[in-house]
């Protein structure tokens, strides 16, 4: 019993740390995602904003006409899935009721969305304001807020602070969504990928114990044990025998 225990349990925590591991793979390699912590990543300015108080979240769902316009969305170099000029629209009628958008984009691939802006109402160093409608609308470039710039040049990292905190003394941020639905992180349409990371996280750490408990339990331990058949009696046997042993006795 104890030398399957010996091996059993180091198969446990490694599949606990394999799945501890799937669960918190923030995607290293995906460009100007606030996941990512290399150099070419936004994990940064991310960070930052959320231990300087702000209320940062990372979403991983679409910006829409329905989204909350008292939230701030900062989209980065959105790339996944394609901004159309149909979405774009979507996303202006959000910033005309009240939303506040922060769009940098170094390739500018999105045109249809610039156009739709026209002329800044402000131009703050590499960042430009639009207001439309009750909201606004920050552009500006998607390299100079990533961890290699921000590490040597905190100056843009500054700018976009000071207008969070304007937006905010003008109207509380309830809060700050990094769009990472638009760098492919998207959330599951059930009800176990609507749950927090860390209900998921246990949720499966509990469906591998149990796998694995049913399966220790199950197991049978050392050889098997031949089964041996009873010898069916006859109704009268102790009659028959009894007469037997009187015949005997009276020999």
């Amino acid at each position: 019993m104890k030398k399957q225990l010996a091996w059993v349990l180091p198969v446990i925590f490694i599949i606990i740390a394999l799945v501890v591991a799937s669960f918190f793979d923030r995607g290293d390699d995906i460009s100007f995602s606030s996941f990512t912590t290399s150099q070419h990543g936004a994990s940064l300015l991310h960070d930052t904003l959320q231990h300087l108080g702000m209320p940062v979240r990372q979403s991983r769902r679409p910006l829409t006409q329905e989204s909350c316009t008292n939230s701030v969305y900062v989209l980065i170099q959105p790339h996944a899935p394609r901004i159309t000029p149909y979405i774009a629209e979507e996303m202006l009628e959000w910033v005309r009721d009240g939303g506040r958008l922060i769009f940098l984009c170094t390739t500018h691939p999105y045109s249809v969305f610039s156009h739709a802006l026209g002329r800044p109402a402000q131009v703050m160093g590499d960042f430009a304001l639009y207001r439309v409608g009750d909201g606004e609308v920050v552009t500006g470039r998607s390299r100079m807020v990533t961890n290699g710039i921000l590490m040597n040049d905190h100056t843009h990292g500054q700018a976009i602070y000071s207008m969070l905190l304007r937006w905010d003394g003008e109207r509380e941020i309830e809060n700050i969504f990094f769009g990472e639905y638009y760098h492919g992180f998207h959330i599951a349409e059930n009800f176990i990928g609507g749950l927090p990371l860390v209900i998921r996280l246990v949720l499966a750490q509990f469906v591998i114990l149990a796998v694995v408990m049913v399966w220790h339990l199950g197991k049978r331990f050392g050889n098997p044990v031949p089964a041996y058949e009873e010898i069916e009696r006859e109704e009268n046997e102790y009659v028959r025998a009894l007469a037997r042993l009187y015949m005997k006795v009276d020999k």
